[in-house]
Parts: structure tokens; C-alpha cells; sequence
């Protein structure tokens, strides 16, 4: 006799490597109170479509005046990037984790700290966050996680989502040091890549590998903030940690291209 498994019930998927995962692209913060995620994200879905990657290639977006986003949630600069965070979680958990399915994520600036506090909040099961995710991979590209530059604290203003990002903020300060992965009730372990560069003014190289992540790579000079999303090609000075020993500098890929091998391997990148 052929038994249906009830709604809700689907198991945990396995640990891989391979790109047939859906990869959900989460932008930064909007000095102006909105994105347009196509081209955000243009050059970066298009080396992955290039790169003969099979899954789906989303993008989550958190700003009302958005455009163009895979999915879209409400909110403004105003609206904290906790409550964000949860919006982001729910989303990933309803349309994803609810279905067995898990998914990658490769994040610029702000939106690596949504989904740094997604993870963290839900693993720590805080009212409002679903019970599991199954984020399966995660690469930062110039996140804040210690906080932005001097410079750019005060250019970015006094909305909420700038004085989260501020050095020594209550958020930053209640997120723990090493990146959220568990598999404590039902979670599916995360592998953390977080990418800075010397050549970024918004995120300083160490604030962009701040926390203890498995995977930790530096661009030295020649890569701006933007171009930490856009930069496709090429072979760049880097360095790249694992297990908590830095490499020395070399030439190596994009950081597209590191963001790329680093969801498609789950040990190294």
C-alpha cells in the first residue's frame, strides 16, 4: 500500500556539492530607499548562468520602491534590519525549508547581516522567526559584521538601518562572533564564506571577515565596495583563511567567481 507523507513533513535534504541549488541574491542598503535587482545582480546571475549553473537564480529584496525582485517584502530604511531579517527567514522557510528544499544565498553589504541575524535568530528560535532553515551556503560579499567605515556612518544618515550598521550597535552586538550553523532542532548546517577588500571605503577589510566564518577571503587592492558583486573576471590579489591560518597573497578569482565555487563546495572554495 503507497503512504502519503502529510503536509509539512518533508525530511532534511543531504549536504553536497553542485549547482543545481536555487541561489537567492539579498542586496545591501539603499542610500536612496530602493534597488533594481535585475541590475544589481545583472553581472552576477549572468556569470553563473555562464558558468552552466542549473538552479534557479532569485533575488530578495526588502525596500517597498523596489523593482524587479524575485521576491519583495515591505519596508523602508527605516525598518530594522532585524525585523528584515525575519521577513527574509519566513520567506526561505515557507517557500523553501516547508517543501524539504534547501538553498544558497551570496549576499552584498547590509543584506550579509540579514541573513547573518535570519540564521541566528531562528536557530535561537526568537518569537516571530520560523523553527529551521536549510541554508546550505552562504557568501558575504563586503558585509558590515563589524560595523561601516567612519566616513560612511556619516554619510549614511540617522535611519534605523544606519545606526544598526554603526560600529558597537545594539544589532551588531547581539549577534554572536562566529556565523550562525547548526543542526540543532532540525536546522541543516551552514558553510560561511565571508569576502572583504583593501579597496573597499564602506567596509573595511577587517569588518568585512569579522566573526569567525569557515571560509575567509581578502582581495588586496583594485576592488571597490560595488565591485565586490559586479567584478566577474580576472585574477586578483588575495589571500584566503581556513581554519583560522591565512594564506599568503596570491592571484586569484574574481570575487564573483570565489562567491560561485564557494556555494557550489561545501569544504572549500
Amino acid at each position: 500500500m503507497l503512504t502519503v507523507a502529510p503536509a509539512g513533513a518533508a525530511g532534511k535534504p543531504s549536504r553536497s556539492n553542485g549547482s543545481s541549488n536555487r541561489v537567492i541574491f539579498v542586496h545591501g542598503f539603499a542610500p536612496f530607499g530602493s534597488h533594481d535587482c535585475t541590475k544589481t545582480f545583472k553581472d552576477a546571475r549572468k556569470h553563473f548562468t555562464n558558468k552552466k549553473w542549473k538552479g534557479n537564480l532569485l533575488t530578495f529584496g526588502y525596500y517597498s520602491k523596489n523593482k524587479n525582485c524575485s521576491y519583495n517584502v515591505t519596508g523602508s530604511r527605516e525598518t530594522s534590519i532585524k525585523d528584515v531579517a525575519k521577513k527574509f527567514a519566513n520567506y526561505v522557510s515557507k517557500n523553501y525549508t516547508a517543501k524539504g528544499i534547501k538553498v544558497d544565498v551570496v549576499a552584498h553589504s547590509m543584506g550579509g547581516l540579514v541573513v547573518r541575524a535570519a540564521l541566528h535568530h531562528t536557530h535561537k528560535r526568537t518569537a516571530g522567526f520560523p523553527k529551521k532553515l536549510y541554508i546550505e551556503d552562504v557568501v558575504t560579499l563586503g558585509t558590515p559584521h563589524a560595523g561601516i567605515t567612519k566616513s560612511r556612518v556619516a554619510f549614511c544618515g540617522n535611519t534605523r538601518q544606519c545606526k544598526d550598521l554603526k560600529p558597537g550597535s545594539g544589532f551588531l552586538k547581539s549577534l554572536p562572533g562566529k556565523m550562525p550553523s547548526t543542526t540543532k532542532n532540525g536546522n541543516m548546517s551552514t558553510d560561511w564564506t565571508t569576502i572583504s577588500s583593501y579597496n573597499d571605503h564602506t567596509v573595511s577589510e577587517d569588518s568585512g571577515v569579522a566573526g569567525t566564518a569557515r571560509h575567509e577571503v581578502q582581495y588586496k587592492a583594485g576592488i571597490n565596495h560595488g565591485q565586490l558583486i559586479t567584478k566577474t573576471s580576472g585574477k586578483h590579489t588575495a589571500r584566503i583563511k581556513h581554519s583560522g591560518k591565512w594564506s599568503k597573497f596570491s592571484k586569484r578569482v574574481s570575487p564573483v567567481e570565489q562567491a560561485r565555487l564557494a556555494v557550489y563546495y561545501y569544504s572549500k572554495t
